[in-house]
């Protein structure tokens, strides 16, 4: 019995306060070809838990790497009612800091919309940023074009959206299995979610399952008709403070 009871205490510790607090590093090259460099991250989930300063790693990686893309999946922080209270001036310099050539771009996750379903509040925080938050919307940065669309759970996603006419088409989803409802995947090269943080506590085969991240959760998928998804583990927590082999990442595209 004391053997199992440090078993789980071992365990514990791990989880709350060492994974989640690494920082795993991932390049997916999407094109033979060579091209442009693109950061993304997702679910940071600012709270009392994961604090702004957990974040500095990646914000330093992010500006060491010069990427010409930075773009942001949703799930800003874990609560709003929390964000307007709580180091909003330090999570907002940490984004005002990023930079890349081609642009920030962002949409919004669930957890991104108030209490009362308001989506201004985070909305606003992120432009204050610097970042271009895209709701059913469609633009063309250099030769790439940028879409995002509304939440799944929360929002009103337009799932017939077109890709504006580019070299490469980019589609930016907070749920991953949003891409079951779009209409036109193969209209994209490459789509980038968040959401499932890759299960957060994952056990073999067996991982937490979030609506919105059951078909997928974690890592890239080849959709056919040269589609390829990619779902970002996140960086921060919810529901529970403990990652259980699945860290906190950061992914560079080459497209």
């Amino acid at each position: 019995m004391i053997w199992i009871i440090i078993l789980l205490f071992s365990l514990l510790f791990y989880g709350i306060l060492l994974e989640p607090h690494f920082m795993r590093v991932r390049k997916v090259k999407i094109s033979d070809e060579k091209g442009l460099k693109v950061a993304h991250f997702t679910d940071t989930h600012f709270n009392w838990h994961t604090r702004p300063r957990r974040f500095y790693k990646f914000s330093k990686h992010i500006k060491q790497m010069e990427p010409d893309l930075i773009l942001f999946t949703g799930d800003l922080f874990d609560k709003v009612s929390w964000a307007q209270k709580h180091e909003r001036n330090k999570v907002k310099e940490i984004l005002t800091d990023l930079e890349a050539p081609l642009g920030k771009f962002a949409i919004l996750g669930n957890h991104d919309f108030s209490e009362e379903g308001h989506p201004n509040y985070i909305r606003s925080f992120l432009e204050e940023s610097g970042f271009t938050v895209l709701t059913n919307q469609s633009v063309r940065s250099g030769n790439v074009s940028l879409t995002g669309l509304d939440d799944l759970r929360e929002g009103q996603p337009n799932f017939e959206m077109l890709p504006e006419q580019a070299d490469f088409s980019l589609l930016m989803i907070h749920e991953p299995d949003t891409i079951l409802r779009v209409e036109h995947p193969e209209k994209y090269d490459l789509v980038v979610a968040g959401h499932s943080h890759g299960g957060q506590i994952r056990l073999g085969n067996w991982r937490l399952r979030n609506d919105g991240s059951k078909a997928y959760d974690s890592g890239l998928y080849d959709l056919g008709q040269n589609t390829t998804l990619f779902v970002n583990a996140g960086i921060g927590l919810t529901f529970l403070p403990i990652r259980f082999g699945v860290p906190p990442e950061i992914v560079y595209y080459e497209i």
